[in-house]
């Protein structure tokens, strides 16, 4: 196991191992106490130097000649100084001028237009980094420059910012956890620690962004831990801002934190507590090592491009990332290479082997190793001896985040992927929308489908209706304040500035209007004619990008019309559509999300929600994993095996990511067609092309079933036929022996079963040295 679990092998010194502010200069630095008094006069007068013997002559020739040099020193040190504080101004200059320059970067088109820019902007930021590093002591003096705490950590936050920027560009978690890596070091070593005495509100507002980006770094990587920590300190900030500036912006800034706030409470009401009382532990992304299926003949796809669109009016968001669209992101990723990059603040290697290698150069290698496809990932490392497949480079697909896109804005971005998405390669489309129908529509394929936003609304009987209380309607696009004003590069960052064009539209979702004005935990209702057609998402708009293999989710009300969807062009089309109808007993999307995209990321949690389970001892909780992951391989093996499977559902299962979709998607059907509350055909998933029936009444999975519930207590939630609950009563008892032998004799199909509910242990890597990503920014050793 790699000693170092550090992104790129790069460490983080500890403080001591450069100068700060306030510690003295080492003896081999340069003296910065400059004497301006002028020289120094021999103290023996002229007129007595014929009484002084030659030798106190000669003595007082070298004591003057000694004080000159001194002098002459003294000022080369000056403009030595000078220098140094000249050229550190220009690099301070030119990073901050081309970070703002990544925002006028385009958000869609291929690597070869963005990558160079980011190339230098990483060039010229390590520059910047290992100068102030070297030129510290001389940088802090107040006679020279005057460099403070708050500016060192405002570059680090840059590079913390360029690491996640690039992660939303690569989809590489690598790049992810780097970005983790300075925001942790920058928080440990309390870079911002004396903004608050400066009395200063800009600087304030630095420090509260700075909070929101590392809120939404721990989001991603699942630091529930530092995700509440960070919420206490954000509120006491936020509460010594208002009380000490006073500020016009307070209440938006309240928003943030009730944001955050609701999202994470989200989170965790869905996760069991075990017996002392801390939540179960979950992976939320895939397992890097998965084995190879067997398909036979069929040629294979891989999913190249995803887009995700969040464009439900009421449901739980924090920036511009819905819990649903939080949940497909993580579902689309591998776990990365390195885990835990935060024990990097404390173990020291400064003479990493890496430690001067180029930013530029580390781009171009990995640009220079870039297939066909846009999906980037992690470089390996420069200086390994061991092959590495170049396709686990490009392990993720490339992902675009777009939270409520105006109709052409979404068209856009789906050409786009579709003209980027190369031979033997997939394209994903998530949509999670509120449905629209138009019953009176005779055109086949354009009867209904989803809402996009509206850029310039059209008034609708809803509007008339709420006319007289417009701030009842602040979840349409007309609203202008937000926390998106707030923290505008967190929330550009993350949606990829979809929706930079709609500013107005995205900023209005306040969460806790959201959640107060939210429909009632009833069935979901019928799509209603609220949205002009030429602002709905129709089914045959589609049908021009199934020239290439088109992979659909539709999590909606109106999820069905997607169904006929025509195959015009005889390339791989599915589509897996949501329940149109919930029972009562299921608690409300707006308040935990929605219960298909939650299976589809972790089936574990859909079924504690549908079974009511808040509370699960460890022991019962690992039992239930490894069923989990029984359950899921012995679906993937029936599909695969069957001859009445369509070949496209097998081309598609080929691809890690599509393969569990359609794994899950088929376990939520099984979940929800045995349970007691399930009853009507409208609350079961449903498929295009559809799935064999002999799957969902497996007798095998039907008994695992069983077992399931056995062991979690919750048969009484489910309609099992007899012979699965007699299994389960008798196999409880015995049901963990029998599924820790499975894991030791059946290892890789566990792990290949279980990728995102799994107990949280440390993974072991096997390869540490092909697996290390070479960093973009090296060496960034924070002091």
């Amino acid at each position: 196991m790699n000693p170092n679990p550090v992104p790129n092998g790069q460490a983080i010194p500890t403080e001591s191992s450069t100068a700060s502010k306030d510690s003295s200069a080492s003896p081999s630095t340069v003296n910065n106490t400059i004497n301006k008094s002028g020289t120094t006069t021999s103290p023996v007068s002229t007129d007595s130097t014929a009484a002084i013997p030659s030798t106190t002559a000669s003595t007082t020739t070298h004591a003057v000649a000694a004080e000159e040099n001194e002098t002459n020193e003294t000022d080369e040190d000056v403009i030595k100084n000078q220098k140094l504080v000249e050229e550190f101004q220009y690099l301070l200059e030119k990073s901050q001028s081309l970070f703002s320059g990544l925002r006028d970067l385009p958000n869609t088109g291929s690597h070869r237009q963005w990558r160079p820019y980011f190339e230098k902007t990483f060039e010229v930021y390590t520059k910047l980094w290992k100068f102030q590093q070297t030129h510290r002591s001389i940088l802090e003096h107040k006679s020279n420059y005057g460099l403070k705490r708050w500016e060192v950590g405002e570059i680090a936050s840059k590079i913390g910012q360029l690491y996640y920027h690039y992660y939303l560009r690569t989809s590489e978690t690598n790049y992810l956890h780097e970005a983790y890596v300075f925001y942790e070091a920058i928080h440990d070593r309390q870079y911002f620690k004396d903004i608050l005495e400066v009395k200063n509100s800009a600087l304030m507002i630095k420090k509260m962004r700075y909070y929101a980006r590392f809120i939404i770094v721990c989001l991603l990587l699942n630091k529930d831990e530092n995700v509440r920590q960070l919420i206490s300190e954000l509120e006491g900030l936020i509460e010594e801002y208002t009380k000490s500036f006073k500020p016009p912006d307070a209440k938006e800034w309240q928003m943030v934190l009730e944001e955050i706030s609701t999202f994470t409470e989200a989170e965790k009401k869905l996760v069991p507590i075990n017996l002392d009382r801390t939540p179960d532990k979950i992976e939320h992304r895939l397992s890097a090592n998965i084995p190879e299926r067997n398909i036979g003949t069929i040629s294979k796809l891989k999913l190249q491009e995803a887009i995700l669109v969040g464009n439900y009016q009421k449901q739980i968001k924090f920036s511009e990332l819905t819990l649903d669209m939080y949940r497909m992101l993580q579902s689309l990723e591998r776990e990365p290479y390195v885990l835990h990059p935060s024990t990097t603040t404390k173990n020291i290697k400064s003479n990493d082997t890496n430690a001067n290698e180029s930013v530029a150069g580390s781009l171009k290698e990995e640009q220079s190793t870039t297939t066909a496809t846009k999906s980037t990932g992690a470089n390996m490392s420069a200086n390994t001896n061991t092959s590495v497949d170049k396709s686990n480079k490009r392990s993720n697909p490339h992902k675009y985040l777009l939270y409520k896109p105006s109709l052409s804005q979404l068209m856009v971005y789906i050409s786009t992927a579709f003209k980027d998405t190369s031979d033997g390669s997939a394209l994903l489309l998530y949509l999670s929308a509120d449905g629209c129908a138009y019953p009176d529509q005779t055109v086949p394929g354009y009867g209904g489908g989803v809402v996009t936003n509206q850029r310039n609304k059209i008034p609708t009987n809803a509007d008339r209706a709420t006319a007289a209380n417009p701030s009842s309607n602040t979840a349409t696009g007309s609203a202008s304040t937000s926390s998106a004003n707030v923290v505008p590069a967190t929330a550009a960052s993350t949606t990829v500035a979809a929706t930079s064009n709609n500013a107005s539209s995205t900023a209005g979702s306040n969460v806790a209007t959201s959640n107060t004005n939210a429909a009632t935990a009833t069935t979901s209702a019928e799509p209603t004619i609220t949205t002009p057609s030429v602002h709905c998402l129709h089914p045959a708009d589609l049908i021009p990008f199934t020239r290439k293999p088109l992979f659909l989710i539709v999590d909606s009300n109106n999820s069905t019309e997607f169904k006929n969807m025509p195959n015009v062009f005889d390339q791989p089309v599915m589509c897996l559509m949501s329940p149109i109808e919930y029972p009562s007993s299921v608690q409300d999307k707006s308040e935990i999300g929605s219960l298909f995209t939650l299976f589809l990321h972790t089936p574990l949690l859909g079924f504690c929600s549908v079974s009511d389970i808040g509370n699960l001892d460890q022991q019962k909780w690992d039992a239930c994993v490894q069923k989990i992951a029984i359950m899921e391989k012995a679906i993937g093996d029936l599909l695969i095996t069957d001859a009445t499977v369509d070949k496209n559902v097998k081309r598609f299962m080929s691809d890690d990511f599509l393969y569990y979709f359609i794994v899950r998607f088929v376990l939520c059907g099984i979940f929800l067609r045995y349970h007691s509350s399930f009853k009507d055909e409208k609350s079961f998933p449903s498929s295009f092309p559809s799935l064999p029936d002999s799957v969902y009444v497996s007798s095998e999975i039907v008994t695992m079933l069983g077992d399931l519930t056995a062991i979690a207590d919750v048969g009484t939630y489910f309609s099992l036929p007899s012979y699965a609950t007699t299994a389960g009563t008798t196999n409880n008892t015995t049901i963990s022996t029998a599924t820790t032998i499975n894991t030791g004799s059946n290892a890789s199909s566990i792990n290949v079963a279980a990728p995102t509910a799994n107990v949280a242990t440390t993974p072991v890597n096997t390869n540490p040295i092909s697996t290390s990503p070479t960093s973009i920014v090296t060496p960034m050793e924070i002091a």
